[in-house]
């Protein structure tokens, strides 16, 4: 009888043993995986959100002062950056007026979820009153009101065309200023 209890206390021992050593090895197991899991996440890219027919507006006393949508968006929540496929901006003036922005792809860069610039780029086209702008890169500066086209540019209106490299224009003002390389074209009214 007491080599039966032996083996019994023996058995139980080894049972308790093997299961503790089973539940150690279980929680290793599940350390090493988060651990895996979090380099993985660690290896891709800083996308907190992906967006589909991503939209904001600012509306100040009312009034909207600007407007940014696009068919896709990624927001890079690090970089408070928000990358957009086929973006189109609208800028609305004091005075009713209102200037808009398209092009095939852009960035939104926010600063404490306030715009802060809009880069669009890719067969740009803008709308100033009148006037239409065409250029592969612009970009808008919420700050200063200032939209800015680095490279070259082409303006039309009703009866002119104009092209030149480096436009900077003041919104409010509606003020244009082309840098370099300027020629106008004149069309006789009809």
């Amino acid at each position: 009888m007491r080599a039966r209890l032996r083996w019994l206390v023996v058995a139980l021992l080894v049972a308790v043993l093997s299961t503790g050593a089973w539940l150690i090895k279980g929680s290793f197991d599940a350390r090493r995986r988060a651990e895996q899991n979090r380099i993985v996440v660690d290896m891709l890219p800083n996308v907190a959100q992906r967006i589909q027919n991503f939209h904001r507006v600012k509306v100040d006393n009312g009034r909207k002062v600007w407007e940014v949508s696009a068919r896709d968006a990624q927001y890079l929540e690090g970089e408070q950056v928000v990358v957009v496929d086929a973006p189109l901006l609208d800028v609305y003036l004091a005075d009713g007026r209102t200037v808009s922005l398209h092009g095939d792809a852009g960035k939104v860069f926010l600063k404490d979820r306030e715009l802060q610039r809009v880069d669009i780029t890719g067969s740009v086209e803008a709308q100033l009153g009148d006037y239409a702008v065409f250029a592969d890169t612009v970009q808008y500066e919420a700050d200063d009101g200032v939209i800015v086209a680095p490279g070259r540019v082409r303006i039309t209106g009703s009866d002119f065309e104009m092209l030149g490299d480096r436009m900077k224009v003041n919104v409010a003002d509606q003020r244009l200023m082309l840098s370099e390389r300027v020629q106008t074209t004149l069309r006789p009214r009809t």
